[in-house]
């Protein structure tokens, strides 16, 4: 699948059309990646690219695009991210971070480090950062081990921060999201019982598929 992908966007990259090039792909895999009800979408749009059918590609594209417009969560996106942080203004610390993140990490790097809306945004953070630490209230991590927006070693990073205030629930899944978002049982009663009773588990725990 790796090999397939890499096959895909690199001949787009050198022979892109109207509509379709290669980070066109790689950002409709990155969203496709997102839950299980767009991964037969996505699927068919590599079917089709792998048979050369570009224009089957762009209908399946238009299609996933229609059913899940994307401009307000975008907008929410960036309302968010570009207050809470003081983002660099100079072109060229982007332009750096691109070809460095292109070679560290091929499959998406380079568009995660691109330049955003933030870059130009006219306002200083609206609060301090809020430190994490080992002191507070009782906090529940919920991560899918396969996420391609927030990495499970980041939900880890996070637990050894909270120290023994929080609970690291990893669940045997994939796709943006646990509760709610989740079918996970094990994932779905633990939270419950948390934000119901404000009961934590014994110990950090894996909810099996």
């Amino acid at each position: 699948m790796r090999a397939t992908y890499f096959a895909i966007a690199e001949r787009l990259d050198a022979n892109p059309v109207p509509g379709l090039t290669g980070s066109d792909f790689r950002m409709v895999t990155f969203v496709g990646l997102y839950g299980k009800t767009r991964y037969g979408s996505t699927a068919q749009i590599w079917q089709s690219l792998l048979k050369s059918d570009t224009d089957a590609a762009k209908q399946q594209v238009a299609a996933t695009q229609e059913l899940s417009p994307s401009d307000n969560a975008l907008t929410v996106f960036l309302s968010v991210t570009c207050n809470d942080a003081d983002w660099p203004e100079d072109v060229e610390t982007y332009r750096r971070h691109v070809a460095e993140d292109r070679e560290k990490f091929p499959i998406f790097g380079a568009a995660t480090a691109n330049i955003i809306p933030c870059a130009y945004w006219k306002h200083e953070p609206v609060e301090p950062r809020v430190p994490v630490n080992p002191e507070g209230s009782d906090i529940l991590i919920l991560q899918n081990l396969r996420d391609p927006v927030t990495p499970h070693r980041d939900a880890v990073a996070l637990r050894e921060k909270f120290g023994e205030r929080a609970r690291l629930v990893s669940v045997d899944g994939s796709g943006h999201g646990v509760y709610v978002f989740g079918g996970n049982a094990c994932a779905l009663n633990t939270t419950t019982a948390y934000l119901v009773d404000g009961e934590l588990p014994a110990g950090d725990k894996l909810c099996e598929a």
